[in-house]
């Protein structure tokens, strides 16, 4: 018997043997390592590039609060409440959620939307709707908050709260932000309740 050589697949050029398939080198190897490895940035420099990161995650989080787009009213005809957060700056708004109303709700957005002689009233117990309901749930709310917006962490128990309303027939004056006092009261959002919890 014989043995047959792996050069079967091999072929001569000149006095060199050259394989048909190629394997991979060490070069390439290595590139692979790099790409996916962490980067190699000196000590000292790490904390800059960081800071950098964190700077740029904050710059598109100002820029996304710019441009955000409120949830609009449900096919089912029950109003939208897109809330929103600030700073004691007042510099800029930051969106922290939106939850539905009940019929009620609706019913005094029908009523504001009308400005009618009761639209004062029913704007007044719609922002007080609001701020107690968001009261309930304060410190659950600015939890949720502080992990979507690490910089206001700071302002803790400061933060000051505002709602656009989005329901069909509101003029644009009346779909603009409305700054709400969180306080004790009957809040007429039941559905709020887990809505900031268990993220």
């Amino acid at each position: 018997g014989y043995t047959v050589l792996p050069q079967r697949s091999s072929h001569f050029v000149g006095s060199s043997v050259q394989h048909s398939t190629p394997t991979p080198t060490s070069t390439d190897k290595n590139m692979l390592t790099m790409k996916k490895g962490k980067s190699n940035l000196p000590p000292a420099m790490r904390s800059q590039y960081a800071r950098a990161q964190e700077m740029e995650t904050y710059r598109k989080q100002m820029i996304d609060s710019q441009t955000f787009k409120p949830t609009s009213q449900g096919g089912d005809g029950l109003p939208v409440f897109n809330l929103f957060v600030r700073t004691s700056l007042k510099n800029m708004w930051y969106p922290c959620g939106s939850f539905k109303g009940d019929e009620r709700s609706a019913a005094l957005c029908q009523s504001y939307a009308s400005n009618g002689l009761l639209s004062g009233i029913s704007k007044n117990q719609l922002d007080a709707g609001v701020g107690g309901s968001l009261f309930r749930d304060q410190a659950k709310l600015e939890e949720t908050i502080v992990r979507g917006y690490p910089q206001l962490r700071k302002e803790k128990g400061k933060l000051e709260y505002g709602y656009r309303l989005s329901y069909e027939g509101l003029s644009e004056e009346q779909e603009k932000i409305q700054v709400v006092e969180l306080k004790e009261q009957k809040g007429f959002l039941d559905g709020l309740k887990g809505v900031f919890g268990g993220n």
